[in-house]
């Protein structure tokens, strides 16, 4: 192996490094690291080595991921492929001594940074295993990251092995494509607490159903109730419109631009018979629309669910959901019944949970609204989050109730 090339990093990355944090960012320092390296060590202010990294010139904000912070990095190299296999074993296990994982056929086996495999997700969904890569890094470790998989789990066949590439560049914003046809679709069922999802394999970015959503969907079951009415506001498939008529709401509304996706929840639907499909309506329309649709009719729900896009357009400007959230409140209080439940999410780690909070807050009290929070929501059991890592810790959500 070439000597691996030592740089030095910018002096907010030594002190992010050293407070466990996994990631160097696009500065003046990175943008200096040879191109064609594969590892770059880095070092101190004082040129002592302190990490080694995981290079990625192409990605357009992070340039390395910490792999190790164990001296001799040298030979951290020299084993990286035995150290996968091992990192991979572990997060495996991990998961398999998770019970809780035994009610839902869609789980994480591995989830990125809090697993010691930065930039690398693998998702279970049935006897199918996608495995995403959010930085182009691991495109050259595929058939090794595949072996492992297939190694702990033989009954997962190599046409069920899918790839995707992930990010925020438009270099990783790509469709999953399978290990032996990319141009193969794939449509299968899979089971989340006693519920049926239909799940698109290379058809679309997105397969269908959020699995980062699903233990928090089981955490939030206590506020449904045979007396609910619920509005399920940026359903896209409808997951949580199909849990909330499993648990027995009375009455439930889902609400989506796309038709796309609202006929997606409609099939979803169909594949669970026992649910009485007289107790949806699905709305094919802006969440504003609807919104003011619904006070116009006179609608009152028990339970509001939004959980929009970290930012969405109208065709002429761009909003970020906390932004835009000080008019959603307004209005979904207008629809909301008296002691209601507004469970509301935030999908970005640009936005941390201190000031997702306050923000609501603010806008709370500028409307003169009185609200009541009754539980606060993060990523759990198959999607630990990374102590030092606050990006990790990308999906939050409250629980409110109006006083």
């Amino acid at each position: 192996m070439n000597k691996i090339p030592e740089c030095l990093i910018h002096p907010v990355s030594i002190k992010l490094i050293r407070q466990g944090h996994p990631w160097i960012t696009a500065d003046n320092f990175s943008n200096r690291f040879p191109r064609q390296s594969e590892f770059i060590v880095a070092t101190d202010d004082r040129k002592r080595p302190m990490a080694l990294l995981l290079h990625d010139p192409y990605h357009k904000n992070v340039k390395a991921r910490v792999w190790s912070t164990k001296f001799p990095f040298d030979r951290e190299a020299q084993h990286f492929t035995a150290s996968i296999q091992g990192r991979l074993d572990l997060a495996f296990e991990k998961r398999d001594l998770q019970k809780e994982l035994t009610e839902r056929e869609n789980y994480y086996l591995v989830f990125g940074e809090a697993d010691q495999l930065p930039g690398l997700f693998i998702l279970r969904l049935k006897d199918r295993v996608l495995i995403q890569f959010y930085t182009a890094f691991w495109n050259r470790y595929k058939s090794i990251i595949q072996t492992t998989v297939q190694e702990i789990y033989p009954e997962i066949k190599d046409e069920n092995i899918w790839f995707q590439l992930r990010g925020e560049t438009r270099e990783l914003q790509k469709l999953p494509q399978n290990a032996l046809d990319q141009n193969r679709r794939d449509e299968f069922h899979i089971s989340e607490f006693g519920l049926q999802y239909l799940i698109r394999l290379g058809s679309s970015y997105d397969h269908g159903l959020y699995t980062d959503m699903s233990s928090i969907r089981h955490s939030l079951k206590k506020f449904v109730t045979p007396d609910s009415s619920l509005l399920n506001l940026f359903s896209y498939t409808g997951a949580f419109s199909l849990w909330a008529m499993k648990l027995g709401a009375k009455q439930v509304t889902s609400v989506d631009l796309s038709p796309k996706y609202i006929e997606w929840l409609q099939q979803n639907i169909a594949l669970n018979p026992e649910l009485e499909h007289t107790q949806h309506e699905a709305l094919t329309m802006s969440v504003d629309e609807a919104l003011v649709t619904l006070k116009s009719q006179d609608k009152k729900f028990n339970v509001i669910i939004c959980d929009p896009p970290s930012s969405s357009s109208d065709g002429e400007k761009r909003v970020s959901a906390i932004k835009a959230y000080k008019e959603m409140i307004q209005k979904m209080d207008s629809v909301l019944a008296p002691k209601g439940k507004l469970i509301l999410f935030l999908n970005t780690h640009q936005v941390t949970n201190q000031k997702f909070e306050k923000s609501l807050s603010d806008y709370f009290n500028e409307l003169k609204l009185n609200y009541k929070i009754v539980m606060r929501l993060s990523l759990g059991q198959d999607c630990p989050t990374l102590k030092g890592f606050p990006e990790g810790s990308y999906l939050k959500g409250l629980v409110l109730e109006k006083q």
